[in-house]
């Protein structure tokens, strides 16, 4: 007996030469829906990147610990042996360039992430009309599932340091989602044109290494002129030192500029997605002719 044949009807779907960003309503719709229907698929797309990274390796996910272990192993020398003159720190420095090694290390994670993602995928997309927002999830994922693991020894750390827990730190979480937030809408503007030149990318990680020197990250933020200008212009700053002093002292230093930045990052965000949305048909078509 033959089976009922499929009387489901077909989604009909409409094109256009009209650019979309003239009905702004319709194109955030569609991003918000495109959003929901991609998160299987970009579940999927974590697994299969978490897997493949440390497949073949022998301490597998604990490699994205030394890299931070190593840096605050070496400023810490640094700074016993004098060879810097850093201002004294709040909290012991041990604790202070932890966390704000890690902190840093998950903000350039989260930058590099859309790239890589959306590279990792370029051969799906282009052969078949996946959601393009999936790739984008994958690596925000990614980078969340890693901050955790990152962050869980330095609790330990500040435990065995003598750091006194208080409610503020449940605040914390938040902070580290804002800097991730605002690390994706910085990628989310390279990855039309990373996909196209690979100068992008390897471009973006060595602007990251020298930003990495002119952030307070394993120094208090500086009081003189010029470099005070450096760090108020920083928009990685107040997130990155608010989640900080959430973590080790329980109060943020400058909650206003913490909340301000947190209000820019969410515009960023949206703006990185429609920029991405529309440039990407356009990259898929030239890195598939």
């Amino acid at each position: 007996m033959k089976p009922d044949p499929d009387t489901t009807p077909l989604a009909v779907r409409t094109y256009s030469a009209q650019s979309r960003i003239r009905h702004p309503d319709g194109l955030l719709l569609a991003m918000i829906l495109d959003l929901w229907r991609s998160r299987e698929l970009a579940w999927r797309l974590f697994l299969r990147e978490i897997s493949q990274r440390y497949r073949q390796s022998v301490l597998g996910i604990l490699w994205v610990l030394v890299p931070p272990l190593a840096t605050t192993a070496i400023f810490v020398v640094l700074n016993a042996r004098k060879i810097l003159n850093l201002e004294p720190t709040e909290i012991p420095y041990p604790v202070y360039v932890l966390l704000g090694t890690l902190l840093w290390q998950i903000f350039s994670e989260s930058v590099l992430a859309p790239l890589k993602a959306f590279e990792g995928c370029v051969p799906i997309m282009i052969k078949i009309n996946m959601p393009r927002e999936a790739p984008i999830l994958s690596g925000m994922a990614q980078v969340l599932f890693l901050a955790g693991v990152q962050l869980l020894p330095a609790l330990g750390v500040m435990i065995w340091s003598g750091v006194v827990f208080t409610p503020a730190i449940l605040l914390a979480p938040f902070a580290i989602l804002m800097l991730v937030l605002l690390g994706t809408a910085i990628g989310l503007f390279l990855v039309p044109l990373g996909g196209l030149y690979r100068d992008i990318g390897e471009g973006s990680a060595m602007a990251l290494k020298l930003a990495f020197f002119l952030t307070p990250v394993v120094y208090p933020p500086p009081q003189e002129w010029p470099w005070s200008l450096l760090v108020a212009l920083n928009p990685v700053v107040p997130l990155l030192q608010g989640a900080r002093d959430l973590m080790s002292i329980g109060t943020m230093h400058d909650p206003a500029a913490f909340w301000i930045t947190c209000g820019g990052t969410l515009v960023a965000l949206l703006a990185g997605l429609v920029f991405y949305r529309l440039a990407t048909p356009l990259v898929l078509e030239r890195m598939g002719a």
